[in-house]
């Protein structure tokens, strides 16, 4: 079937918002690591523990500052465990509660203190995802 050529005054379809999902883009049992490179859209939705917001800045001396907001009931309980597991690899972390919000905040940090958090925070990158 021939396509039709778009004319040069034609803007192109907008994308619906629909178009972007959390559904996997293969069956479970199918999915492998070597998949990673090849899927539009991620294979994993990573750790429950990771938080809504992550905010990292620099202050003096090469150091930094980590902020994670969780937001809710449940954010405050995931904001909780992630204190349990920072303090599980000798970083203390303050808690400060909100409305609806807790903040976690950790620093200022060194350099490598600071990765360490990160991975804490996120997980480790999976092997060869560079």
């Amino acid at each position: 079937m021939a396509r039709k050529r778009q004319a040069d005054n034609e803007s192109p379809p907008q994308v619906s918002d629909r178009t972007w999902s959390a559904h996997t883009s293969v069956p479970s049992r199918a999915a492998t690591q070597e998949l990673i490179h090849y899927t539009a859209l991620p294979a994993e939705t990573g750790p429950t523990w990771a938080p809504d917001e992550l905010s990292v800045w620099p202050v003096e001396g090469g150091r930094f500052g980590i902020d994670a907001h969780y937001h809710g009931a449940s954010g405050a309980q995931r904001a909780e465990q992630q204190r349990t597991r920072l303090l599980k690899a000798n970083l203390n972390a303050g808690l400060r509660s909100g409305e609806d919000r807790t903040t976690l905040r950790l620093g200022p940090l060194p350099h490598a203190a600071a990765w360490l958090a990160l991975e804490a925070f996120l997980g480790r990158p999976l092997p060869g995802a560079e």
